[in-house]
């Protein structure tokens, strides 16, 4: 599949990366000129270099909210220590092969403290929680439009391979101010579940996603039975696996469809020679060592053969038969993780919608690029009209 339009970099790995911090600029969580001007002092394309400029960045940021909260301007005070966070996420983007690199435990803990001291600044209900799960909690974040006793649906969007609560931000903004509620959260192998408690990935989503629904059925202001699941990026894999054996769920949306991670491994003599192929990457390549440490190291896997062994554990195209909400499948122009869409659908036997999102409408690359706005009247559209935002009084819900 095509890489989508270059922006600044000729290495589409790191260019695509650039083009995530560029697109939550529509939630002030970046601003453009300061992105483009990080980009540009990047120098060499590695993971120190590239820690450096977007920390260095981060800190600005993060010192220049200080200074408006200080003088009373709250606006630009939250808006900096958003952008300080999405710029430190930037920052440990690619130094996450070690999870003890203090790189990244730097980078991510004033990612977390960032963004903390930006939800005390909203101009919305707003919360840190945690989740029960198994014997311990996973972080998430709750937010609803007002604090008016009103119950609404609910939106729920875990996160992706590389993702955090956090930086969930990027989905929350356009959901809540469209009068849902919305949920982010962490499972295993993701933010604080990963790089403080060291818990990785698992296939049964399912699992993960059930106490994270026990626990919103607790809250006064949602209502149970109007719960949407958002897998964007990763989460096109984690939500539909969870939905076909989790039914509370009213609406699934998946952007794009990622039902069988082993499909997109290589077979026959290819696949045979993968293995040996990628481990001599690995050692020559500073990027490819760190890609593929990254996942690794978010599944708990310290080898390539067993990694793409467990890969082949990722897949749910013969349970999709079981979810019965209605689904809403994005396939945009270009994005490396898309393709499946269709595979999924036609495994499918609850009402689903397929979309394409185009290059000529700037929708192209992973999870629509740039094309946010584009993506979000698409998605809230079709959410309208099978999950719509009709508030109910309290006592009424209750009654």
């Amino acid at each position: 599949m095509a890489d989508p339009a270059k922006i600044f970099y000729k290495n589409p790995y790191f260019d695509g990366q650039l083009a995530r911090t560029l697109a939550v600029a529509t939630v002030d969580a970046a601003d453009l000129g300061e992105t483009m001007a990080t980009a540009r002092r990047v120098g060499k394309l590695n993971g120190q270099s590239w820690f450096d400029a977007w920390s260095n960045t981060a800190d600005v940021a993060r010192k220049t909210g200080d200074v408006a909260l200080q003088s009373g301007d709250r606006v630009s005070a939250r808006n900096a220590f958003l952008r300080a966070s999405e710029y430190w996420r930037q920052a440990f983007y690619f130094v996450r092969a070690n999870l003890d690199d203090p790189r990244l435990q730097r980078g991510y803990g004033a990612h977390v403290d960032t963004f903390g001291a930006a939800l005390e600044l909203l101009d919305i209900p707003a919360e840190k929680v945690q989740i029960p799960y198994e014997d311990t909690t996973v972080v998430g974040y709750f937010f609803a439009p007002a604090d008016d006793g009103q119950v609404r649906p609910t939106l729920v969007f875990p996160c992706g391979y590389d993702s955090t609560a956090e930086a969930g931000w990027g989905n929350v903004a356009p959901a809540v101010e469209r009068g849902y509620n919305a949920l982010v959260f962490e499972g295993p192998g993701q933010g604080e579940a990963l790089y403080t408690q060291r818990l990785f990935f698992r296939h049964d989503f399912e699992h993960v996603l059930s106490p994270v629904l026990d626990w919103l059925a607790t809250r006064p202001e949602v209502d149970p039975a109007r719960v949407g699941l958002i897998g964007r990026s990763f989460g096109g894999y984690l939500a539909p696996r969870a939905a076909a054996f989790e039914h509370r769920i009213a609406a699934l949306v998946c952007d794009p469809a990622q039902p069988d991670m082993a499909a997109r491994l290589p077979g026959g003599f290819i696949g045979k020679v993968a293995t040996p192929v990628v481990n001599v990457q690995t050692r020559v390549s500073e990027s490819r060592a760190e890609f593929f440490g990254a996942r690794m190291a978010a599944h708990g896997i310290d080898s390539i053969s067993r990694y793409f062994a467990e890969l082949r554990r990722f897949t749910m195209l013969d349970d999709a038969k079981q979810i019965t909400c209605p689904t809403l499948i994005i396939e945009a122009d270009k994005d490396f993780a898309g393709g499946s869409g269709q595979e999924l659908a036609d495994a499918m036997v609850a009402q689903t919608e397929l979309v394409h999102l185009t290059e000529a409408q700037g929708a192209e690359g992973h999870c629509a690029g740039l094309g946010q706005e584009v993506w979000a009247s698409v998605v809230y559209g079709w959410l309208q009209k099978v999950l719509p935002t009709t508030t109910i009084a309290a006592d009424a819900h209750r009654s």
